[in-house]
């Protein structure tokens, strides 16, 4: 049996069972760690159920006890109640980098010690379909020991690493402590982590009290409490940037509702966010083998209610600056949603400078030129051209170059693959 060393306590009975799992399955050259968190210095701790060390390589295991079949693709899991949320690869994936990280900071010379992830589905009802190169690391209680026995199915070479598990425990364990695991924030209870990094963590919550649509977004954001008081209001004021432009915008049936930001914690402020029921950003539906199952009538809503909402943003002297794919939500039952606007430009009114990153953060398929020259610059004819660059790449699947840099002048359109879509008999 594998050697279990524990930090906390499982927090239900999916993890226990993984944890039982693991230990009966693996033998006595493996060491399973469980229910820790570690801290890269700002933000949240990383919560982590499970690490295995074993003779070859580390794993982080993220324990799920999701039932029923579950579809979807690299960014989304689809259940089979028809709820929709993100993969959790992407955030697994981000807590098994940290680890390595551990590795390579260490005076031992340990950064060829591979780590990598599995996400373990504990309920043997669970049938996962989703498209997605990473889709080899969702496991079951079944695969367990063909999984972590078996060195090919790591996507690189290993060396054996025995002989050095203590020098791998005390670089990744040594300032590791017990997972608290956040179960409330206000008044709402906490339902899961959805994405993390230094300066964002998100989570789904429930509000106590509210009945009607208590499914919300919480965006926490986090501020160096150590830095200069300059700094520091700087950080701040960037933080409550999407606000400021909220408040300008006021309410519209195709832009996101928000709730007042509030302190919590020392360091760090939390804006409820409104909760779209199966909402997809548009980025989720544009692969080529799901696009072909919209229908043309869909697309043409789509564009229709993010113009509105766009001009709606416009009027009010809000130019968004980051209309792209990722900036708006949409849902089966015809729910469009303009989202993101801590990049905004606020027209006439008092806005914090966003930082010398500013323009990093655009991104170069879908931001105007001239907004990527100079951000200051951005007019609502930047967003018009932002919002065309979305509508190609809503109807042909594509953008028209990967790059703004690329422009010599005019965008070059695929015009016979426009006419093709567009010759559609709808």
């Amino acid at each position: 049996m594998a050697k279990i060393h524990a930090f906390g306590s499982p927090e239900n009975t999916s993890e226990n069972r993984a944890i039982r799992s693991l230990s009966q399955a693996l033998s006595d050259d493996y060491m399973i760690f469980h229910n820790f968190e570690l801290t890269t210095g700002r933000g949240l701790p990383y919560e982590y159920d499970i690490a295995v060390v074993g003779p070859f390589a580390v794993w982080h295991v993220e324990v799920k006890g999701y039932r029923g079949n579950i579809r979807g693709d690299m960014h989304q899991w689809v259940f089979q109640n028809g709820r929709v949320q993100p993969s959790p690869i992407p955030l697994a994936n981000k807590k098994s980098k940290i680890l390595a990280s551990q590795l390579k900071r260490h005076p031992a010379d340990l950064d060829r010690v591979f780590v990598d992830t599995a996400i373990l589905l504990t309920d043997d009802r669970a049938r996962v379909q989703v498209r997605d190169r990473q889709a080899g690391r969702i496991i079951q209680v079944k695969d367990i020991w063909q999984h972590f026995t078996d060195p090919r199915r790591l996507p690189v070479r290993v060396d054996p690493i025995t002989d050095r598990h203590d020098e791998i425990c005390d670089a990744l364990f040594g300032d590791a402590k017990p997972c608290e695991k956040i179960t409330s924030i206000g008044l709402y209870d906490v339902i899961e982590r959805i994405n993390q990094t230094d300066s964002r963590t998100v989570f789904l919550a429930k509000h106590h009290y509210i009945r009607t649509r208590p499914e919300t977004i919480l965006k926490v954001f986090h501020f160096d409490v150590y830095e200069s008081e300059q700094n520091r209001t700087r950080q701040i004021a960037s933080i409550f940037h999407d606000q400021d432009a909220m408040r300008v915008i006021g309410a519209h049936p195709n832009i996101i509702d928000t709730s007042d930001m509030f302190a919590w914690e020392h360091n760090s402020f939390v804006l409820p966010t409104e909760y779209v029921e199966n909402g997809r950003p548009v980025r989720m539906l544009l692969d080529r083998e799901e696009d072909q199952q919209i229908q043309w009538a869909d697309k043409l809503h789509w564009m229709k209610m993010i113009a509105r909402g766009l001009k709606h943003c416009h009027s009010h002297g809000i130019v968004h600056r980051d209309i792209r794919p990722l900036s708006v939500v949409v849902s089966p039952d015809g729910v469009v949603k303009i989202v993101n606007f801590d990049l905004a430009l606020i027209r006439d009114t008092p806005h914090p400078d966003l930082g010398f990153g500013l323009r990093k953060r655009f991104h170069p398929r879908y931001v105007a030129p001239e907004v990527m020259r100079i951000p200051q610059r951005a007019t609502p004819a930047s967003d018009v051209y932002s919002l065309g660059i979305l509508f190609y790449a809503i109807i042909a699947s594509k953008t028209p170059y990967e790059d703004v840099s690329e422009l010599d002048g005019d965008a070059v359109l695929d015009v016979e693959l426009l006419t093709e879509e567009l010759a559609s008999p709808d």
